[in-house]
């Protein structure tokens, strides 16, 4: 056996074993659990998702509006208008973030009938 072979662990226990030592190491060291964070991850997610969609919709439509006046020298209405708009659609798109009705086809939650068959509920 080459010097290289005997340095390294015998099974994939010796891994875990040590794995695990060092986790808990960490745990005490920091005083949080890994499941702690772990729980709050997915939570903090959602709320940049939520921010990041209200913000980009409000700029997209203050953009918009912003180009139109300038192109049909209408200042400053369409800006008023599409800036409505445009918080309005993030608004909207916020909610569904997180209310997670923009995971099912046509924003509604499937139910358990229309998810096995084809999705139409007259069979």
């Amino acid at each position: 056996m080459a010097k290289d072979d005997q340095d390294t662990p015998a099974s994939l226990d010796d891994l875990d074993a040590r794995v695990r030592a060092a986790r808990d190491g960490a745990e005490r060291k920091s005083g949080k659990r890994a499941s702690d964070t772990a729980a709050t991850s997915p939570l903090v997610g959602m709320a940049m998702r939520a921010g990041v969609e209200l913000v980009a919709g409000v700029g997209v439509g203050t953009a918009a509006g912003y180009g139109l006046d300038k192109w049909l020298d209408t200042s400053p209405w369409l800006l008023i208008v599409f800036f409505l708009v445009g918080a309005a659609a993030g608004m909207l798109n916020a909610y569904r973030a997180v209310s997670g009705l923009g995971m099912a086809l046509g924003y509604r939650r499937g139910t358990d009938e229309n998810a096995s068959g084809s999705g139409r509920g007259d069979e």
